[in-house]
């Protein structure tokens, strides 16, 4: 099995730079402001926790999980393997997280 790994800053930041954005730190907040600006926060839910399940015909996670209206600042960085991540939405408000 291949072992994925965050691309750092600095392997992003040149003449051959890895794609991808870095959203680990915030998937679910990053969903629900992409949901709520899309005007389907209500259908977050199933997309989150019951579609993937459902389409491998496992069975649904029992768990929860809460999101609330909070301001919060994304970090500028994260520390990774002695290097640096750079997030999506760094150093930006948003206004969901996870309780």
């Amino acid at each position: 099995m291949a072992r994925i790994v965050p691309h750092s800053q600095i392997n992003k930041e040149n003449a051959c730079g890895c794609a991808g954005i870095f959203t680990a730190h915030a998937a679910i907040e990053l969903y629900a402001v992409a949901f709520e600006q899309a005007g389907a926060l209500d259908k977050l839910e199933a997309f989150a926790s019951f579609y993937g399940a459902d389409f491998y015909q496992l069975p649904r996670n029992t768990g929860y999980i809460r999101l609330k209206r909070e301001n919060w600042v994304v970090p500028k960085q994260f520390a990774f393997a002695g290097e640096k991540l750079i997030p999506l939405y760094a150093e930006t408000s948003l206004g969901w997280k996870m309780a």
